[in-house]
């Protein structure tokens, strides 16, 4: 059904399109972008396309061929060609602003060990709960951990260092206020939180090309380590050979090497140097 449905969505946007008569398009890529940019192109409205990963998505490969620019996140995709502006990724602007009382207050953490915040994306990861699990005596005699495990992810453990909970919206930003480390996933607008916020961090990216890209480009400019299994590939030049070393260990090793973490935020301080936001903007206004 889907190429109905495109083209049901084509004839929609056209309709749109030429009712409202913008100035210009911007698109964010997915499937349900590539109705509306490809209207906006036979109706010779400009597009501007903005990518978040360090691999493109079939929509902006498509639709990149039309558009007069082209955001990019990640250096790499900036070789296609000169249409290509290296934007970074907008951030929402609250993540900034947390407070450490509500940090402490939503815990119930007090000052003294350090805080690891842990999550599996949105929707939580069985795998990293079980690595958690799995070395939990050791994470909490040295971490006081804030772990968002997912809906119906609990793990059966209970400590005074230790919090779960199932998701966390408005509340993220007072975590991260009082976050020293971090261990996630590598989404590209969670990787580019971390940076702004200059977190050090572990990153144990899902087994698709995106997010392996994504974690490959951070470790490869020393703004994060890639956790590795035993046996499993290298990601970058820059990787940190760590194939087989237990998470904790990694944890451990990053919170008592101070050069290390300084060094690491200095790094995310470079990635993140970019105001996205207002770059893009001065791209739409500029047309």
């Amino acid at each position: 059904m889907d190429p109905f449905f495109v083209l049901l969505g084509f004839l929609q946007s056209f309709s749109i399109l030429i009712r409202f008569w913008p100035n210009v398009i911007f698109s964010k890529g997915g499937f349900v972008s590539l109705p509306v940019v490809l209207a906006a192109y036979i109706l010779r409205r400009p597009i501007i396309l903005h990518e978040s990963d360090s691999r493109m998505g079939l929509a902006n490969r498509i639709t990149s061929r039309i558009a007069l620019v082209v955001c990019v996140a990640f250096p790499n995709l900036m070789r296609r060609g000169s249409k290509y502006r290296l934007t970074g990724n907008p951030i929402r602007p609250e993540i900034t602003q947390g407070d450490p009382k509500e940090g402490f207050r939503v815990t119930g953490f007090k000052k003294g060990l350090p805080v690891l915040l842990v999550w599996g994306g949105s929707q939580g990861s069985a795998q990293i709960n079980g690595l958690i699990e799995k070395d939990f005596e050791k994470f909490t005699e040295h971490f006081q951990i804030v772990h968002i495990v997912g809906a119906g992810k609990a793990i059966n453990k209970k400590s005074p260092n230790y919090v779960q909970l199932e998701y966390l919206n408005d509340e993220l930003k007072h975590v991260y206020a009082i976050a020293d480390m971090v261990i996630g996933r590598a989404g590209a607008n969670s990787l580019y939180e971390i940076a702004t916020l200059k977190k050090p961090n572990i990153i144990i990216p899902l087994g698709n090309a995106d997010q392996l890209g994504n974690a490959a480009y951070f470790e490869e400019m020393g703004a994060g380590i890639v956790y590795k299994k035993a046996g499993s590939l290298v990601l970058g030049a820059g990787s940190t050979a760590n194939g087989g070393r237990r998470l904790f260990d990694l944890a451990l090793n990053l919170w008592q090497n101070q050069t290390l973490r300084h060094d690491m935020e200095a790094s995310l301080g470079k990635i993140s140097a970019n105001n996205a936001t207002a770059e893009i903007v001065k791209i739409i206004l500029g047309l």
